[in-house]
């Protein structure tokens, strides 16, 4: 259960760190950016802390690093594909 509330919190944080950016695809309007990022902040520590107590400090570091890395990689893509399919809903 500690694994998988790393991943997620981590996954959460860099969501949040998305929305909250003014160029940002999921939303019709970017989330408020202060709070957002603040609330990100907050999920990345949560995923940090559990990673320190489950792991080793280097390996939970690389944990929490590579999750971010890959929701920040993936979001935007994502959001792409929201686009095109809002775009082609709205065709019809």
């Amino acid at each position: 259960m500690g694994n998988v509330l790393i991943v997620v919190s981590a996954l959460a944080g860099a969501l949040l760190f998305y929305v909250g950016a003014p160029s940002q695809r999921w939303l019709r309007a970017p989330l408020p950016a202060r709070p957002a990022r603040f609330a990100a902040t907050a999920c990345i520590a949560l995923s940090l802390v559990c990673a320190a107590r489950a792991l080793q400090p280097a390996t939970s570091l690389s944990v929490v690093v590579t999750m971010l890395m890959a929701g920040l990689t993936a979001y935007p893509f994502i959001g792409a594909l929201l686009e095109r399919r809002r775009a082609r809903l709205s065709a019809r």
